[in-house]
């Protein structure tokens, strides 16, 4: 198909309402940069690929709110729409992270007799990354938190020292912290 288009973007974008085809021609022309300008908002590729399938999604959405305005193209309010999508994102991301950051260790236990709803999600987030943590320290950091086993009884079950115990249960949270930062 030829995208080259002698229309400008905004006799594209209101054609495009009535053949959606004609949508496409767009997203060809701007695809490349949004990416890279979506990327340089959210620092990283995957993130800036739906920022941007949201952005497209958002114009299309809206194409009747647009009209041309001196030193207002179609392109400088595609950028704005893609700017604000970015900022969303960030503040989901800022919002996730605060999430991961509420998940106290020592509340852990309590998760588990939760009847809330943000609690039972929260429970499930927690599980979740426990279940992607190295077999050893997911079950360290269950048997701590879940069923409130001392270091002692760890080290009976486990068969472990007293330090391995302490020295595993410390390395599970910090890398609970790091799988749950990169999953929120």
């Amino acid at each position: 198909m030829n995208t080259k288009s002698p229309l400008s973007d905004a006799e594209v974008l209101k054609d495009s309402q009535s053949y959606p085809w004609m949508f496409g021609i767009l997203v060809d022309r701007y695809q490349e940069a949004f990416l890279r300008k979506g990327q340089s908002i959210l620092r990283s590729r995957d993130i800036a690929e739906d920022a941007v399938q949201d952005t497209f999604i958002k114009i299309y959405k809206y194409a009747d709110k647009f009209s041309e305005r001196e030193n207002a193209s179609f392109r400088s309010w595609a950028y704005k729409v893609l700017v604000n999508t970015c900022y969303t994102y960030t503040s989901r991301q800022v919002r996730n992270s605060s999430r991961v950051m509420a998940v106290d260790f020592v509340d852990l236990d309590a998760l588990g007799n939760s009847d809330t709803l943000s609690d039972k999600e929260q429970l499930s987030f927690v599980q979740s990354v426990l279940a992607r943590l190295p077999e050893n320290l997911s079950r360290l950091l269950s048997l701590y938190f879940f069923e409130e086993k001392s270091y002692e009884e760890i080290a009976e079950i486990e068969h472990l020292s007293l330090s391995a115990v302490r020295s595993g249960i410390h390395r599970a949270k910090k890398q609970f912290r790091v799988l749950a930062l990169q999953m929120a």
